[in-house]
């Protein structure tokens, strides 16, 4: 019955939170930084820069090569709160897997690089997989399931092919939550069932009579 009726509720969040996920594509969000060279099945190659100060909110990338045209200094933050600087020079060559981060030009000049993102079947629109997760715990227990649960955010969306990760809380039974994840592909949310502080949760929330349950959605084209 608990699932029956938050499938019926969570109808509406889930849609919005994969468009969400699928936004996440730098270009439309930051149009005056992005400009597009040559796109195909294969590659999109982009002309980026990003001026000295400026930044860019949460934006993901598929794997991708850079090559610098001019110097830069940029520090990425990452889904998990962690922060790395990265300083290049022009001619530099760099190579990244598909990351989720934000970033800040705090260097002294404007960044520009050509970014050449690699097209894969794990990135394509079509595999995005949404998991719909209902969990119940013991009312006298609230403070302890949320605090559980919150612990899986950050490994989480830290994770490659992760696009969206929030937790919600039932507004009439406080003990029950409900889980939206978006994820790359079927084989993205397997792992994440595989990572070792996934099954140490999921077995501590079995012993203390927790029912969890996922459900497997996948967007309607238009």
């Amino acid at each position: 019955m608990l699932v029956r009726k938050s499938v019926a509720l969570s109808l509406g969040l889930l849609v919005r939170l994969t468009s969400l996920a699928l936004a996440q594509d730098p270009l439309p969000i930051y149009p005056q930084n992005y400009k597009v060279i040559v796109e195909n099945e294969r590659v999109r190659v982009l002309d980026f820069r990003l001026r000295k100060g400026a930044r860019e909110g949460m934006h993901s990338h598929p794997a991708h090569v850079v090559y610098v045209v001019a110097p830069f200094r940029i520090r990425f933050t990452f889904p998990d709160g962690h922060t790395v600087v990265r300083v290049a020079k022009a001619g530099d060559v760099l190579y990244s897997e598909a990351v989720t981060h934000a970033s800040e030009n705090i260097g002294d000049t404007d960044a520009h690089g050509i970014l050449v993102e690699l097209k894969t079947a794990g990135a394509a629109a079509g595999d995005v997989l949404t998991a719909v997760t209902f969990i119940q715990g013991k009312p006298e227990m609230e403070t302890e399931v949320k605090r559980e649960l919150q612990s899986l955010t950050a490994p989480t969306r830290a994770e490659a092919g992760n696009l969206g990760y929030d937790l919600y809380q039932s507004a009439d039974r406080p003990g029950e939550f409900m889980r939206l994840e978006v994820w790359r592909n079927a084989d993205a949310l397997e792992l994440h069932k595989a990572s070792p502080y996934l099954k140490a949760s999921f077995e501590r929330r079995k012993d203390q009579g927790w029912m969890t349950e996922i459900t497997r959605w996948k967007r309607v084209p238009e």
